[in-house]
This record gives C-alpha cells, structure tokens and sequence, in this order.
C-alpha cells in the first residue's frame, strides 16, 4: 500500500512539473516578443503624436508628431516647448541627427540620449525590439512571461532589457532597461491600456530613474494611426 501511495505521489509530482514547464515551451521567446511588439506599434508605417511630461519640467511638457517607417526611419517634428521648437530629428537606422535652428544645420546624436527628462530619443523613435534585440525566455508562470533582451548591434537606445509580459495578451507590464555590464539604469511601466487604432496598447509609459525615482518622465500617447510615408520624407534637409 504504501509503495502504491509513493508511486501516485511521484506520478502527481511530474505532472506538476511537466505542466508548470509548459508555461515557458508552448510559445517560442521571438514570437512572444514580436507579438509585445505589434500591441505597442501598429503597423510598419504609422504616426503617433506625443506629449512627455517630467518630474524637471520647467517649461512644459514636450510635445511633438512622430512619424515611423518600418524600423530603421523616423521623422520626430517637435511641437512644444517654445524654446525647442525647430528641434526635429532624424533617424536612419541607428544613426539619428537633431537640426538646431540657432546654428541652421544639424548635429549627430544618439538614440540613447536623453529627449526630456528619463525619456531617451530611442523611447519614441525606435520603439520595435523585434529584430533589435536577440532574446531569451528568464521565466515562464501561469500569468506572466519574463523575457530578457540582449542588443544585435551597436548604437541602440539599451545595451540590454528585462521585459514582463502578460500571458493571455501579450500586453508588456514593466521593463528594466541595462548597460552592457548588467547594470540598471531605468525601469518602465505600461499602463493606461486604451483602444488605439484598433487595438488595446499602452498609452502611458512611466520612466523613472533606477536610483531616484522621484526622477522621472511620463510618455503620453495622445493618438496612433497607421499612415503611410514617401520615402523622400526622411532626409535630412526636412529637418529644417
């Protein structure tokens, strides 16, 4: 009887273990991430206009129309605050450049250098990971997965990133954003989920400072459609 018992125990044992392992083998780690990634952009081609306000604003928030095509182009015209209007940028790839109307030409930049306040100008000009990024499942659970980003290339906003994603949605919770050598630099949250062009995405992503969070930058997605651009479009000289 009691060998009976023991087998019944070892044979619920590795059900529960073959199930809770389950969680992380049924999907693969680059379609999880491609799917995080269609409910945070919606098409190749699109436009959102933006607003950042920050914990240091002194002049306002920021505000201004990004326009993207595919992954690698995006035209940022800035709207708001007064003093930075004429400050648009460029990206091509993972080159990006800023016209600064006071000198009439442009000067080169980084992605992962700061737009306003915790926001980098890779937050909202190169927001796909997909392709960016190879990636690897940390942690699979009945409700969440936790996925961990490590770059492909060189030049990108975050060397690294640790993203916790809901299971029955995709929809990413929080992301911690790393330096080459592990080291966090800023985390973000997800929030406020609306209906925007056609699907539920986050509309606000809250970036706050790994070591003061009173140090920090909310992203306002005030609109998103899919919209289609010349390539003409992006080139420098529409900077001016």
């Amino acid at each position: 009887m009691q060998n009976f018992i023991f087998f019944i125990i070892c044979i619920l044992a590795i059900i529960l273990a073959t199930s809770k392992n389950s969680y992380a083998r049924e999907i693969s780690p680059d379609r999880i991430l491609r799917n995080v990634d269609d409910i945070r952009t919606p098409a190749d081609s699109y436009l959102m206009e933006v607003q950042i306000d920050s914990s240091d604003d002194v002049e306002g928030p920021w505000r201004g129309d990004v326009k993207v095509k595919g992954n690698n182009k995006t035209l940022i015209i800035t709207r708001a605050p007064a003093r930075q209007l004429g400050q648009n940028l460029l990206m091509l790839d993972e080159d990006m450049w800023v016209f600064i109307p006071n000198l009439k030409r442009t000067v080169r930049i980084s992605l992962n250098q700061k737009l306003t306040g915790q926001a980098s100008n890779g937050d909202i000009g190169r927001m796909r990971w997909y392709g960016d990024y190879n990636v690897k499942l940390e942690k699979g659970t009945k409700e969440f997965w936790t996925l961990f980003l490590t770059a492909k290339k060189k030049g990108l906003t975050y060397e690294k990133i640790r993203i916790k994603v809901r299971r029955n949605n995709f929809h990413p919770i929080k992301a911690e954003f790393l330096s080459l050598n592990s080291k966090l630099l800023k985390t973000a949250e997800y929030r406020k989920y609306e209906r925007l062009a056609d699907k539920k995405r986050p509309t606000e992503i809250y970036i706050s400072d790994a070591l003061d969070k009173s140090n920090y930058s909310i992203i306002k997605i005030l609109s998103m459609q899919a919209k289609d651009y010349p390539m003409s479009l992006f080139d420098r000289n529409n900077l001016k």
